[in-house]
């Protein structure tokens, strides 16, 4: 089936990418999404994203901050993300190297997400997740930063640049709706902002696989479907997915893939949802396995088919949708800016 792919590139240097990953990503049609932090502008750089274009390859942007910052944009660091954005647009169309895409990943501060993440337990996640959510409450800081990131937004692509904006998964129940409380509440403003592409972070490894995690893969591929179908129904073909992990990341020690066929059962619920727009983390997981083609292959020939369903998912979901938009109504004060 002929859908749009592309692989974050996180640790792969560009010039890695374009000698040793460019024939894969050719061969399988892939784009790619490569990490772009305050010191990758470089001549070096440039030279590779230009190996990459002149191949054809769909090249996307990933604006990261060092982690000092932040390492993802988000309410505290919007000014500084703005323009570090602004800078690398005009740092590529100088050097002819624009890309197709800017990717803007809406993430907790990283110091903050990690320190929820490595809570053991799910009491002690629960609680980590509700402290940060207190300290993230913020509804001026919150609006100030989405009016900033709407006006990015509209400026890069005005530039005739597009833009994916990755959000965590439960931000991307919140977005089925019209209420904005989860996004405050986990720093990280996506809402009515004219994004290209909306593409949550459905990574099955994530949820079924920490410590503590209540979550089944069945569970979770079930929500890869679920949360794809409502997503599809409200944004259209605006409506895209990430799915993964095939290596580590940031964290260093997210769970990961350890088969094509792992990876493939969600892969094949986001079609059958019918997204047509599938990122996939990382290219670095698939280049670093004994044998990446098979990998690459198996996601090129992917076909929709419904994943076995997770009643629990199901009645969770129902419950969720039902009761969410009446706490959001009652409490009101975060609906309207200031």
């Amino acid at each position: 089936m002929k859908y749009e792919l592309r692989f974050w590139a996180e640790v792969m240097e560009p010039r890695e990418i374009a000698e040793s990953a460019l024939p894969l990503l050719k061969e399988f049609e892939a784009g790619v999404a490569v990490a772009v932090y305050p010191v990758s502008l470089t001549k070096k750089n440039a030279n590779a994203f230009r190996k990459l274009l002149d191949a054809g390859i769909e090249l996307t942007y990933w604006p990261l901050m060092e982690k000092e910052q932040g390492y993802f944009p988000g309410e505290r660091n919007v000014d500084e993300y703005a323009a570090m954005v602004r800078h690398l647009v005009e740092w590529a169309e100088k050097n002819e190297v624009a890309p197709g895409r800017i990717a803007v990943d809406l993430e907790p501060p990283i110091q903050q997400l990690s320190s929820v993440l490595a809570a053991q337990g799910g009491v002690a996640l629960l609680r980590g997740a509700i402290s940060a959510a207190r300290e993230n409450l913020d509804r001026g800081r919150y609006y100030r930063a989405k009016a900033i990131l709407d006006e990015l937004n509209y400026w890069v692509r005005e530039r005739g640049i597009k833009t994916l904006a990755a959000v965590m998964p439960w931000v991307a129940l919140e977005l089925e709706g019209e209420h904005e409380l989860i996004q405050d509440m986990s720093d990280t403003p996506a809402a009515d902002i004219d994004w290209d592409v909306l593409s949550p972070m459905l990574y099955v490894t994530m949820l079924a696989g920490m410590p503590g995690a209540s979550l089944k893969t069945r569970d979770a591929n079930w929500l890869i479907y679920d949360s794809c179908l409502k997503l599809r129904a409200k944004y259209g073909e605006r409506a895209g997915v990430s799915l993964g992990l095939t290596g580590t990341g940031v964290l260093e020690n997210e769970p990961v893939f350890q088969s094509p066929g792992e990876l493939m059962i969600g892969l094949e619920a986001a079609l059958a949802a019918g997204v047509r727009d599938v990122s996939i983390y990382s290219l670095e997981g698939l280049m670093n396995r004994a044998e990446p083609r098979g990998w690459f292959a198996a996601i090129h020939d992917a076909e929709p088919r419904l994943p076995e369903r997770s009643e629990k998912i199901a009645r969770s979901l129902s419950v969720v949708r039902h009761v969410y938009p009446t706490i959001a109504r009652v409490v009101d004060w975060y609906r309207r800016p200031p």
